[in-house]
């Protein structure tokens, strides 16, 4: 995972669900270990100890003001994992030794051998009566190794091949159970939301429909389930035996944030977005960026757009709808893929095309038994098309601000209260994308001129070279290319001048992604830059100059 982080601290669940993974801001790991429980308080900046710069904005109409507290796992323990070995006596005969040779962390919320990892987090500094919202945050997979593999193979490749019940979900429902046995017996008036990415949105959702399935009085407990980049997980429940009217119940409380172009998110979504499991939300994105890509990748928390109100900036029928076009797309390009691996009869083949696919290359599909050039054909073709959804859909995007935006002129004149700052926003995100469009356009414009020129000058002077090459038959060699020598690119072709307009191209293009990426951020906090004026635009613009200067 590429470790782009949430701009902003709006959107509790998004707070908490990034908040489960290592390395990230105000995370939990470092703390699960703790025996007493620790603050967090996401309505304050969340600055990088390095550069000293704000990284994530702190969060605005947040509940309980944006305190939350870690709660310690009093079940947490050592596990040893011994061996036995027959070792010879001195005397003859043998007697048996046993022998460490592993220790792992095990309790509720953690199996590390397992590779789970879970968080339970409240709005009171102990679970009593006083509290009323508690959350339980799941994580997701860990960065591709070999001592992740439990998340890698025996869950994510699990689910997506077999639709099955897999090993952490089965470990958080026991951790649901716990903790709202837990949560009756000290906080009766409490309910428990659920959160999760990627792997734990698998891992959440069916860990609330099991717990719905043995225990419906339970249940009633959850409050809401909030999942982000996870795939639909319909087939998974009906393998669990839940029937239609069941996975519909337990979806009412479920909803999910989707990016578009992530391949875990569209996984099994070949099914309308509204006839799959929870409420889908297909979100627009920040980038036009691929899972693959390390700087930006889709499948990251970095690219949600989420306004004052901790709500993401999502697509519909009416807005940017080329991102729920380019959803399905991706959605039956992967179905089509797994399809076609799985023909090949190859044990464990479509295993590896995940892992491939997730990790960026193809040495997982060699690994696993299939050849290079197969490996790289299937690949490289799904890569291919992959890219070509994405780029579909920039143009679309680009298209559809250019014909939209005079019309958000007319509306916001004509709207009132909420509603006109929700076309605001709109309108200065659609202004923000359609500025660093135009401005790629220009540059690609003028470094294709440029070559061009290049080439057509290298051209003449060559043709020039070979004509004199020909008339000069009388002449010696040296004569000619005495003739010959000031006939060059350098007296025709100033590169002092080709270098100075790339870089003033590049200059212009990170200037313009500067101001959009400002106006990314005001469209977020549009009140707050309302009321404090030119000085709140200001104080974001320095910010984000900042940030890109770090580049």
């Amino acid at each position: 995972m590429s470790n782009t982080n949430l701009k902003n601290f709006n959107n509790m669940y998004a707070n908490l669900a990034e908040s489960s993974y290592n390395g990230r801001p105000k995370n939990f790991p470092p703390y699960s270990a703790n025996k007493k429980f620790k603050e967090f308080d996401y309505s304050l900046n969340h600055v990088n100890k390095k550069t000293k710069l704000v990284e994530t904005k702190g969060g605005t109409h947040l509940p309980n003001n944006g305190i939350v507290y870690l709660q310690p796992d009093k079940t947490l323990h050592t596990e040893e994992v011994k061996t036995t070995l027959q070792v010879p006596n001195p005397n003859g005969g043998y007697h048996k030794e046993s022998y460490v040779t592993s220790r792992y962390q095990k309790g509720l919320l953690t199996d590390e051998k397992a590779g789970f990892n879970a968080y339970f987090v409240t709005d009171s500094p102990t679970l009593s009566q006083d509290t009323k919202q508690t959350y339980l945050a799941i994580r997701g997979s860990d960065g591709f190794g070999l001592n992740t593999l439990n998340d890698w193979v025996e869950n994510d490749a699990n689910f997506a091949l077999t639709n099955a019940y897999i090993p952490q979900a089965k470990l958080a429902n026991q951790a649901l159970v716990g903790k709202i046995k837990d949560i009756k017996r000290a906080a009766p008036n409490a309910t428990l939301d659920v959160t999760g990415h990627s792997l734990a949105s698998m891992v959440s959702a069916q860990a609330v429909a099991k717990l719905y399935q043995d225990n419906a009085k339970a249940f009633e407990k959850i409050g809401r389930v909030v999942l982000f980049d996870g795939p639909d997980v319909t087939q998974s429940l009906k393998q669990m035996g839940l029937s239609d009217k069941e996975i519909k119940a337990v979806g009412e409380k479920v909803t999910y944030y989707v990016n578009p172009f992530d391949i875990v998110s569209m996984l099994n979504r070949m099914a309308p977005y509204e006839a799959q499991f929870g409420k889908v939300n297909v979100i627009v994105p920040l980038n036009f960026s691929t899972t693959f890509d390390g700087a930006t990748s889709s499948h990251d928390f970095g690219e949600f757009q989420i306004d004052a109100h901790g709500n993401p900036l999502l697509a519909s029928e009416t807005f940017h709808p080329e991102m729920l076009t380019a959803g399905r797309k991706l959605a039956k390009l992967l179905d089509t893929t797994f399809s076609k691996v799985g023909g090949t009869g190859i044990k464990g083949v479509a295993t590896g095309v995940i892992l491939a696919a997730l990790s960026g290359g193809v040495s997982a599909l060699m690994a696993l038994g299939m050849s290079a050039l197969d490996a790289k054909a299937i690949y490289d073709a799904f890569n291919k098309a992959y890219k070509g959804i994405v780029a579909e859909a920039k143009q679309k995007a680009s298209a559809w601000n250019q014909t939209h935006i005079p019309d958000y002129q007319n509306r916001i004149r004509r709207a009132s209260g909420s509603q006109k700052i929700e076309l605001r926003a709109e309108l200065l995100q659609s202004v923000a994308q359609d500025a660093v469009f135009q401005s790629e356009a220009f540059v690609s414009e003028v470094k294709t001129i440029m070559n061009q020129g290049l080439e057509t000058v290298q051209k003449e002077i060559q043709e020039g070279h070979q004509a004199v090459h020909n008339l000069a038959t009388y002449l010696d060699s040296w004569e000619v290319n005495a003739l010959l020598a000031e006939f060059n690119l350098s007296a025709f072709w100033d590169s002092g001048l080709e270098s100075d307009t790339t870089r003033a191209a590049n200059a212009y293009l990170r200037e313009m992604s500067s101001v959009s990426a400002t106006l990314m951020q005001v469209s977020q906090h549009i009140e707050a830059v309302d009321s404090e004026g030119a000085s709140g635009f200001n104080q974001l613009m320095a910010e984000t100059q900042a940030n890109f200067g770090r580049r």
